[in-house]
């Protein structure tokens, strides 16, 4: 038995099918460029293309910008499904950070708001001492004041002056603890009591006491 083969008929098939093959491809990479720029403003945010649907991945500052992320995507016209596995970074309350000096070093704990704020506050605490040793034990979190960061940074100039402390911030509360052998950087500790704190904090705790050398 002999069998027919129409060479017009089957060229005509390949090519259609390498159209459409390479037309999905052309959709697919317009689908990324378009995503791409409606995302431009979200940096935390990622995604990946499957055909003519969009995955939508990151961890958000918030539930507002989450939400404005996938609202930016509903706008490009071509996207036929949105998947977001968006997550939103975790809210602290009340919103601690927490230095303790030693002999042996600093801890830094509680919560930062990002990782650029971790970069600032290692530089500082970097100058508390030369080659002091920093252990990082921060974690990134929201639920700051707007002063957060000018705090820890006048934190950090306490921590510089006391051999020995243990400084915290709650929200707006300041806590130091410590001790000291210089009799002038101890008056200038105890003068806090009396005095007017920057960034709008407030005074809990203040217990410095004079080491004997």
């Amino acid at each position: 038995m002999k069998k027919w083969f129409w060479p017009c008929l089957t060229w005509t098939a390949c090519l259609t099918a390498l159209a459409l093959w390479f037309g999905a491809d052309r959709v697919e990479t317009d689908i990324a460029e378009q995503t791409a720029k409606a995302l431009e403003p979200y940096v935390w945010a990622g995604f990946y293309v499957d055909g003519r649907d969009v995955v939508l991945k990151g961890m958000a500052p918030d539930p507002d910008m989450q939400r404005a992320a996938h609202a930016a995507l509903e706008h490009v016209w071509a996207i036929r499904d949105i998947t977001d596995l968006t997550t939103v970074l975790q809210l602290a309350s009340p919103y601690r950070f927490k230095i303790g000096r030693n002999a042996q070093g600093l801890v830094l704990s509680g919560f930062i708001p990002n990782n650029e704020s971790r970069d600032q506050v290692m530089t500082a605490a970097g100058e508390v001492a030369p080659d002091i040793f920093i252990d990082d034990e921060m974690a990134v979190a929201r639920g700051n004041q707007p002063e957060f960061m000018e705090r820890v940074l006048f934190a950090i100039d306490l921590a510089k002056k006391l051999p020995e402390a243990e400084i915290e911030i709650v929200d707006e509360k300041l806590s130091i603890r410590g001790t000291v052998s210089d009799e002038a950087i101890y008056g200038e500790i105890e003068a806090l009591k009396a005095a007017q704190l920057p960034y709008g904090l407030k005074l809990a705790v203040l217990d410095v006491k004079k080491s004997v050398q």
